[in-house]
């Protein structure tokens, strides 16, 4: 089996928009907790000194210290639950629109994925499924939420570009000629110029561009290898030919799962990172990429793959 022109790909700087959500949460608890002890100890210094006043001017005497007490202690206590219930509700608000932020922006890279659904029927769900095989490998190494999430978006761009290729040469059942190979070869350069022009999406760009580098540098455009190909392209690029195996093509059939993975662990440390293999060759993390999410059609026709 020819993997030349299997799918690697994204360099992936994490974007704001993929920041972990509890560990901003902690952020801003820990912004409480400053502000309230902030105010408090002003609060106290204010206290001490109203106090020394009331004793300078004899008000002591005159009404006692209890009352003035309390009435200190009521104004402190009210008035720093007051400033909690604010930075609380101020918190809230900033975690829903970070959520709602969020959940736009997979909306838009949901758009890209359905808008090539559209132009071929086969390809439905293609870089959802993607993402799901990215997500889940990346989530076995444990990294930061914000590199999954960031793997995550980038599956569902990586083959952008295929909108710029006929729809005859994506769905030939036969051999292609010299120069529909060379069309297809084009569409990393394609897709990485359309999402250059979206500034929400520009981020994935370099990625989007080196959909087809290889671990020992036999790839293209760059001809990148190793650990200078950027890791969510080394995760999507395992991630993508799990699938383009794992279903049907007009020239072939599929394969089970099980055995897509004997074939890149039979190319890996030339086409793929032997780390990302490793992990996919995992039985705990086979038996999540077996759960494939079911409305994502697993059968496509295209030739990139």
């Amino acid at each position: 089996m020819d993997f030349g022109t299997e799918e690697s790909l994204q360099s992936i700087p994490v974007p704001a928009l993929a920041e972990d959500e509890e560990q901003i949460g902690r952020q801003l608890k820990r912004r409480d907790r400053k502000a309230l002890l902030g105010y408090g100890l002003s609060a106290f210094v204010v206290i001490v000194i109203d106090e020394a006043a009331a004793f300078h001017f004899d008000m002591a005497e005159r009404f006692g210290i209890a009352p003035i007490l309390a009435r200190r202690a009521l104004y402190l206590v009210l008035t720093t639950a007051l400033w909690a219930a604010l930075l609380r509700a101020n918190r809230r608000l900033v975690s829903k629109t970070m959520h709602d932020k969020q959940a736009s922006y997979e909306s838009v890279l949901l758009a890209y994925d359905n808008a090539l659904g559209l132009k071929d029927a086969y390809t439905g769900g293609y870089g959802r499924r993607v993402a799901f095989y990215a997500d889940g490998s990346a989530s076995a190494m444990d990294f930061p939420h914000a590199e999954v999430n960031a793997a995550r978006e980038a599956a569902l761009l990586h083959d952008i570009g295929k909108i710029g290729i006929s729809d005859a040469i994506l769905t030939k059942p036969g051999e292609l000629t010299t120069e529909e190979i060379g069309a297809i070869l084009e569409h990393p350069a394609m897709g990485a110029g359309i999402v250059e022009s979206i500034p929400l999406l520009a981020h994935h760009s370099p990625a989007v561009r080196h959909l087809h580098e290889r671990f020992d540098g036999g790839g293209y455009p760059d001809g990148l290898h190793g650990h200078h190909i950027p890791l969510a392209a080394r995760i999507i690029a395992v991630a993508d030919v799990l699938d383009a195996l794992n279903s049907d093509r007009s020239y072939r059939g599929s394969m089970p799962l099980d055995a897509a993975v004997t074939e890149v662990s039979n190319v890996s440390g030339k086409l793929f990172d032997p780390e990302i293999v490793g992990v996919v060759t995992d039985q705990s993390v086979l038996h999540v990429l077996r759960n494939t999410p079911t409305d994502y059609p697993s059968t496509h026709n295209d030739r990139s793959n």
